[in-house]
């Protein structure tokens, strides 16, 4: 009989590595910052004080003082005669910026003071960012001695912590449950900043209308009370600065998404508001024009007097120079246009620069410039003078526009070592994991589970070869030595790996003449892989991948219907042929009848695609969610554990309910803060009740589970692990996805008979068949009820208020367990139901369950393994993909968020594969 052990060393060693994989791929393809010091220490410094011999003065500060206000999300829409009527009335321009991905602060701060673009991955280093901006128009400021004042945002002075004059930072500022308390604070820094007026330049950042949305959605009452005490604010700067020459400006670091959320592509996330409001200003133009958002570092740059920072790369905006004198605009034009065409003879040389049309149009503007110094001084405002001038910032602007673009260009940069050993690692764990899954003998004859000292040796030493190689030849960019010389260990595991795969693949392509046929030790169902190549084949596709939830509803759906009518088929053909064709209509209907659970759970699934129509019934929704999913906790939990999971479970309604989520007893606001916080309390009393009681059955002091065998021991401790799970799961999810829970373990059970109907109806019984269809509709049905959920491939579908529940300050720690816990809730429970149903299946001790190999062996020998190879070959493909796709018009809107998306569910997938696996070790040792 062949011999089955446990892989999950094996298993936990290739996830390992594909995540190494995955990061060196992201640290190539997203490399930290855009800028090159090296470039920009080239870039001439300084403003122009010659045109053509002809002497120039840089102009003064066009204002006394300037206000920066920012509200956080605030996107092109919200500002308007109703919300904000105050500052849309009185506004001297109403211009609109576009804002680049990814939408989130901290980049959008840095493109902001530096007019550069931030990259891609920021928005993964956007909480608890410590990387200081080494050069911005906050820098200029404080070279000349300039006072800069600033509340709100903390982000700012992790960014610039020695930039600000005076600061009051909210440290707070991720704490998405604070409407009103950081916002106030800002407040009071302004009315005592208005008072002392000792400052050039003031920057508020307001927090509450972000948090607002990531809570309670862009639709929320509170939206609309925020807006009016931003008014609020505004009229009070008006108010106290009439009489000043100043520049108030009111935008937004980015949009908001419809959901409430930020980090996506959409036009609300991605065009926000610039009001701008002074003394003397005219009544502002029809239309509203949009400019780039990194194009107000180097407009305020002139406005403000000080050197344009060098990493900008942004254009002028003609509405914000009106009130500097025609010379003075010409200049600015000029200068903006010079430094970024000295950036450009750095970027691409200067014989490519002399030969450009952009050089060309410099001179003529130049020339007009020249041309134009003496009538501007002597205040000569004839028409051909208004010609010459209008050409020439016409001219300017061209290059500055064209440069910009092409600077933009440029800085896409990639880190091809970095990405090919990235490349590498995934591709040849996931390949080096599926041979082994689909070919044991081979993995034995081979011995891919264990380490061959002389390929080891080989491998090391072609990984130093390599990688001595890649810095001659400046394929890999590290200025440590140590890092370079850490990076032999994974170049050599890489080629190890690859000497395995390339060995087996070309045992596998031998004709049978050379070899012993080879076998599937598991057979591959052509419905299932018809399934799994489309899914996989789609990711190819900007459109699929930005509606994949039709593609997992479309294949879900269709490989359970199709499994119940193959089944539905094989046994009316069966039974027809054991009664000769008699009865046949009442054997059809016996057989339709027995298969009515299924039919039931297609339409549930259906039915879960519309959940956020049924608001209206919402607390009916989740009284029924809750009693379905203390039902399905019920089977495999004891009394006791039943009696706390039922209590937590009406703790979770109660706490709804002083929210105002759902119906529930009407009480004094000051009563709900009071019960609030110890409903949580004693939520959190009876899921540690649930837990002790499951975990007592690990205790050998305890008599009563003194006796049970490890297996026995190992399935009660999972069991609590998923019930204590689910439980917290229904506290953090939203009042309508709550249903999604019990729904969900509906459905993995139905689906679990109907695979072991269909395997039992089979000509030739297989317990393997029945194991990879499990596998493969646990997959599906958890991608399923992913999207279910409202998740999507945009980064703005992150619903961040499950990691604030019960909490009163910011802890990345229980914010990112909490929102990944909520995030992957169908992941994460599906793939621990599965385990826990093979193992209660062995224990049953009839029907199938009799037959070789014993059922739960399976369980760390064949379904996790592949299992994970299911997880890691779709995400090693779409890596791939991504090299391909890397000069895509998409590649940063679409492509981008996705591939971090399937990263961090293999990170996921592993995390709680590695918790499984440490209960399997210490408990399992009889399997």
């Amino acid at each position: 009989m062949e011999q089955h052990k446990s892989r999950l060393g094996y298993t936990l060693g290739m996830l390992s590595l594909f995540l190494c994989g995955a990061v060196f791929f992201l640290i190539g393809f997203f490399p930290a910052s855009y800028s090159v010091a090296e470039e920009d220490s080239s870039v001439p410094g300084g403003r122009p004080t010659l045109l053509h011999g002809v002497k120039l003065e840089p102009p003064p500060p066009s204002y006394d003082s300037f206000i920066l206000f920012l509200v956080d999300a605030l996107r092109d829409d919200f500002p308007n005669a109703t919300s904000m009527p105050i500052s849309h009335s009185t506004a001297c321009e109403k211009l609109s910026l576009h804002v680049d991905i990814p939408t989130v602060t901290m980049p959008r701060l840095k493109s902001l003071t530096t007019g550069t673009l931030s990259n891609f991955i920021d928005i993964a280093l956007n909480i608890g960012h410590t990387e200081q901006v080494e050069d911005s128009l906050l820098h200029r400021l404080k070279k000349q001695n300039r006072v800069v004042s600033f509340a709100g945002d903390h982000t700012w002075v992790q960014l610039f912590p020695s930039e600000f004059t005076r600061h009051a930072a909210n440290n707070d500022s991720f704490f998405v449950n604070d409407f009103y308390e950081g916002d106030k604070s800002v407040s009071k820094v302004l009315d005592s900043e208005l008072v002392q007026d000792d400052w050039f330049l003031l920057i508020l950042h307001y927090l509450g209308l972000d948090h607002i949305g990531h809570v309670e959605g862009n639709t929320s009452p509170r939206v609309q009370l925020k807006l009016r005490e931003m008014d609020e604010a505004v009229q009070k700067i008006l108010e106290h600065k009439k009489t000043s020459n100043y520049l108030l400006m009111l935008s937004g670091d980015h949009g908001m998404a419809d959901g409430g959320g930020h980090g996506g592509n959409t036009p609300a996330e991605t065009v926000v508001p610039l009001y701008l409001y002074s003394r003397n200003c005219s009544k502002p133009t029809a239309g509203t024009k949009r400019y780039n958002q990194i194009d107000l570092t180097p407009t305020l740059s002139v406005l403000m007097s000080v050197e344009i920072p060098t990493p900008s790369i942004g254009c002028l905006i003609p509405e914000m120079l009106e009130s500097m004198s025609l010379e003075h605009q010409m200049y600015a034009y000029f200068y903006n246009a010079h430094h970024l065409l000295n950036k450009a003879r750095v970027k691409f040389g200067h014989d490519r620069v002399r030969r450009s049309d952009y050089y060309t149009w410099y001179q003529n503007a130049t020339l007009l410039h020249k041309k134009l110094l003496h009538p501007l001084r002597e205040g000569d405002g004839s028409g051909a003078s208004k010609v010459h001038y209008q050409n020439a910032k016409l001219n300017y602007m061209r290059v500055a526009r064209e440069i910009s673009s092409l600077l933009s260009e440029s800085l896409v940069k990639f880190d091809y070592g970095f990405i090919a050993l990235g490349l590498a690692l995934t591709t040849v764990t996931s390949l080096h994991i599926v041979i082994s899954v689909l070919y044991l003998d081979l993995t034995k004859q081979l011995k891919l589970e264990s380490i061959n000292a002389g390929q080891l040796f080989i491998s090391v030493a072609t990984g130093i070869l390599l990688n001595l190689t890649s810095h001659g030849l400046d394929l890999i960019l590290i200025s440590s030595i140590w890092h370079s010389i850490f990076l032999t260990i994974p170049i050599s595991v890489a080629v190890y790996l690859t000497i395995d795969v390339a060995q087996a693949l070309l045992k596998i392509a031998l004709p049978p003449i050379y070899t012993r046929r080879l076998k599937l030790s598991i057979p591959l169902p052509l419905p299932l892989l018809a399934c799994f190549a489309i899914r996989t084949l789609t990711l190819g596709s900007s459109s699929f991948i930005e509606t994949e939830y039709k593609t997992w509803y479309y294949l879900g759906n269709s490989l359970i219907l199709l499994t119940a009518f193959r089944t539905l088929r094989r046994r009316i053909t069966k039974a027809n042929v054991e009664l000769d064709g008699r009865h046949l209509y009442t054997v059809a209907s016996t057989c339709l009848w027995q298969l009515r659970k299924v039919f039931v759970m297609l339409m549930l699934l259906t039915l879960m695609r519309y959940l956020h129509r049924l608001q209206a019934i919402r607390s009916t929704i989740t009284i029924f969610s809750l009693l379905l999913l203390w039902a399905r906790l019920h089977h495999h939990n004891q009394r006791l554990q039943s009696v706390a999971s039922g209590a937590a479970l009406f703790l979770v309604y109660c706490y709804r309910g002083l929210n105002g989520q759902v119906q529930f007893f009407e009480l004094a606001p000051y009563l709900i803060s009071r019960i609030m916080v110890p409903t949580l309390v004693m939520f959190w009393c009876c899921l540690a009740l649930v837990l002790v009681l499951g975990y007592s059955a690990a205790f050998p002091q305890t008599k009563r589970f003194g006796d049970l065998p490890p297996r026995q021991v190992l399935l009660q401790l999972l069991q609590t692990n998923l019930t204590c799970s689910l439980i917290l799961s229904a506290l953090l999810q939203k009042v309508q996805n709550i249903i999604l829970l019990p729904v969900l373990l509906v459905a993995l059970q139905q689906s679990y008979k109907l695979c072991d109907v269909f395997a039992t109806s089979a000509r030739k019984f297989s317990v393997r068949l029945v194991h990879v269809y499990k596998i493969i509709l646990t997959i599906f049905l958890a991608r399923m009820f992913y999207f279910y959920q409202g998740n999507s491939n945009s980064l703005s579908t992150i619903d961040l208020t499950p990691g604030y529940i019960g909490q009163t300050s910011y802890n990345p720690v229980i914010v990112g367990l909490f929102v990944t816990l909520n995030t992957y809730s169908a992941e994460i429970h599906a793939f621990l139901y599965l385990i826990v149903h093979t193992l209660r299946a062995d224990l049953r001790n009839v029907g199938i369950m009799q037959l070789q190999p014993p059922y739960s062996i399976a369980a760390d020998s064949l379904i996790v393994p592949l299992y994970a190879a299911l997880v890691m070959l779709p995400a090693a493909f779409y890596l791939c993909l991504m090299v391909g796709f890397r000069y895509h018009l998409f590649i940063y809107s679409v492509f981008s968020p996705k591939v971090l998306y399937d990263c961090y569910t293999v990170l996921v997938f592993y995390l709680v594969f590695l918790v499984t696996s440490l209960y399997f070790k210490l408990f399992k040792n009889d399997a």
